[in-house]
């Protein structure tokens, strides 16, 4: 399992450039000026894990934190 979240963390990596808002996205970002990016992907497939885990056991949609934030900004 830990591979694929990796590799999910690297598929949003190389799309960061096309949904900049989206909170994995910048999660990366951050990691990665202050770490590298091989800790900043490590970060981010824990992050969606963790997410993964929660949309199971709640039985939810996700909800992407980033997008949640912008919407509050612009209302």
């Amino acid at each position: 399992m830990k591979w694929a979240f990796i590799e999910a963390a690297n598929a949003a990596f190389l799309n960061a450039r096309r949904w900049p808002e989206r909170h994995a996205s910048r999660l990366y970002q951050r990691i990665k000026q202050r770490k590298g990016h091989g800790k900043a992907v490590g970060a981010v497939g824990r992050h969606l894990a963790e997410a993964a885990y929660w949309i199971l056991r709640k039985k939810e949609p996700y909800r992407d934190p980033g997008l949640r934030a912008l919407g509050a900004r612009g209302a």
